[in-house]
C-alpha cells in the first residue's frame, strides 16, 4: 500500500515533472501548452483510478477537465502566440468558472461558504491571468518566480486539504506539487550549469501549468468538506501575487546565482505559507 502510494503520488509525477521540463525548449508550444494537464490527469488517474463515462460524482469529472483543459490550451498556442490581457481575464473566467460549476453545481447551490470560496478564487485568477498577460516586458527574475509559485500552490492545496477531511485532493494536490517538483529540479540543474533562462516559464504553457495548479485549489474548496475558506483564499493568492513578489526579488541580486531560485521560491510562497498557517490554526482550533 506504502509503495503504491508512493508511486502514484511521488515517483511517477516527479517523472513526468521532469519529462515535463526537458521536452519545454524541444516541444512546440501547443505540445507543451497541452502535456501539463494531460500530466496532471494522468496523475489524478493514477490516485483515483479510471473515472466513470459519463461521469457522475465530482471526482469522476475532474480528469476530463484536466485533459478538455489541455486540448484547449494547446489550440489556443497554436492560434496565438500571445494573449492579450483581456483575452486572458476573459479566458480565466471561463476555464475557472464552466469547471467548477459542472464538477460542483449542486454543492455551489447548496452551500454559501463554498460559493463564496470559488466566487473568490475565481476572481483571484482572473486578476492573476490579466497581470500576467499585461506583463509583456517581464524581467528573467520575474520569470523565475512562476515554477515555485506552481509548486507552493499545490503543496499548499495538499496540505489545506488534509486538514479540509479529503484525503483524495490532498493525494491529488502533492501529487500536482511533485510533478512541479520535477520541473524545477531539471530547471534548477540546468540553471546552476549556465541557463540563466532555464527556469523562465511564459506564454500559453505558462498559464496551463497556472491553471492545472489553481484548478486543483478550485477542486478542494468544493470537494474537502472542512476545508477553511480562509486559508484556501491565502492560498489562492499566490499564484496573482507572482509580479508583486517578483519586484521584491529583483532587489535581492546580491546572492549566489545559485540560491537565487530558492531564495525567490520562498518569497513567492509567503501567501501559500500563511494559508497553510491559517487552516492549521483552525483546525486545531
Amino acid at each position: 500500500m506504502l509503495q503504491t502510494m508512493i508511486m502514484t503520488i511521488v515517483a511517477i509525477p516527479l517523472v513526468l515533472g521532469m519529462a515535463a521540463a526537458l521536452g519545454r525548449s524541444r516541444l512546440p508550444a501547443p505540445a507543451f501548452a497541452l502535456l501539463l494537464p494531460l500530466f496532471a490527469a494522468v496523475v489524478s488517474i493514477g490516485i483515483e483510478g479510471m473515472p466513470a463515462f459519463p461521469p457522475v460524482r465530482a471526482a469522476h469529472k475532474f480528469p476530463y477537465v484536466l485533459a478538455a483543459g489541455g486540448f484547449v490550451f494547446a489550440l489556443v498556442a497554436w492560434r496565438m502566440r500571445v494573449v492579450a490581457p483581456a483575452l486572458a481575464a476573459i479566458g480565466a473566467a471561463i476555464a475557472i468558472g464552466l469547471p467548477a460549476w459542472w464538477m460542483g453545481a449542486n454543492i455551489l447551490a447548496g452551500n454559501s461558504v463554498k460559493a463564496t470560496t470559488v466566487a473568490i478564487l475565481a476572481v483571484l485568477a482572473i486578476v492573476g491571468a490579466f497581470v500576467a498577460a499585461a506583463r509583456k516586458a517581464e524581467t528573467p527574475d520575474g520569470a523565475h518566480l512562476l515554477p515555485q509559485a506552481i509548486f507552493a500552490t499545490s503543496l499548499a492545496s495538499a496540505l489545506v486539504a488534509i486538514t479540509g477531511g479529503y484525503m483524495g485532493m490532498a493525494m491529488f494536490n502533492g501529487g500536482l506539487a511533485a510533478l512541479a517538483g520535477g520541473y524545477l529540479l531539471v530547471s534548477y540543474v540546468s540553471h546552476i550549469r549556465g541557463n540563466a533562462q532555464a527556469l523562465a516559464l511564459g506564454g500559453v504553457g505558462a498559464f496551463a501549468f497556472a491553471w492545472v495548479a489553481f484548478m486543483g485549489l478550485v477542486a478542494t474548496a468544493l470537494l474537502a468538506p472542512k476545508a477553511s475558506m480562509a486559508g484556501l483564499i491565502a492560498v489562492g493568492l499566490t499564484l496573482p501575487a507572482a509580479p508583486l513578489a517578483a519586484i521584491v526579488a529583483n532587489r535581492l541580486t546580491h546572492f549566489p546565482a545559485a540560491l537565487r531560485p530558492l531564495i525567490n521560491g520562498l518569497i513567492a510562497a509567503v501567501p501559500a505559507l500563511a494559508g497553510i498557517l491559517i487552516a492549521g490554526l483552525q483546525f486545531a482550533g
